[in-house]
């Protein structure tokens, strides 16, 4: 369908997103945070459990991959990218105070749940179902979170002009 090294990269689509974002509006990203942004116990709180999530899925397709000999190394790979940014998100949760912090570690929670999207699509995709069935769930899974995505960005890109003026 398309090149395969594009697989290896929509886990980072976020950080050219929010990359933008954060480029548009560089001089408010020194700002500190107010007190509804550094609400970090909750954002920590959300992290832990999504973590535990794309742990148990490592560990399984790991499990999986080398017991049925199947082809799972995509599904493994987004879901070790997914554990990863998780774990980096929530160490910057803890530490954030300016605004490119709080971006920074959006935008590693954004890939982290793209990740996980990703790995159910890659199974679905590399087993032998109606190949039909397994596009259209791709593309409902991908549209669901992308238009998350945008909706999220424009908060945050209004946001940030509120600020501005």
């Amino acid at each position: 369908m398309f090149p395969k090294f594009i697989l290896y990269l929509l886990p980072f689509l976020p950080f050219l997103t929010r990359g933008i974002l954060c480029y548009r509006f560089r001089a408010e990203m020194t700002n500190s945070l107010g007190k509804e942004e550094l609400d970090k116990e909750s954002h920590r709180t959300y992290i832990l459990a999504m973590a535990g999530f794309s742990f148990s899925g490592l560990l399984a397709m790991v499990v999986l991959d080398v017991s049925l000999r199947q082809d799972f190394h995509f599904a493994v790979y987004y879901l070790l990218i997914s554990f990863l940014s998780y774990l980096v998100s929530l160490n910057l949760q803890s530490y954030k105070a300016l605004l490119w912090q709080d971006q920074l570690a959006t935008t590693f929670m954004d890939s982290a749940s793209l990740c996980l999207i990703l790995a159910v699509l890659s199974i679905l995709n590399s087993q032998n179902h109606v190949k039909k069935f397994a596009y259209a769930l791709t593309i409902i899974a991908f549209s669901v979170w992308l238009i998350d995505h945008v909706i999220r960005l424009k908060i945050r890109w209004r946001f940030l002009i509120k600020k501005r003026s």
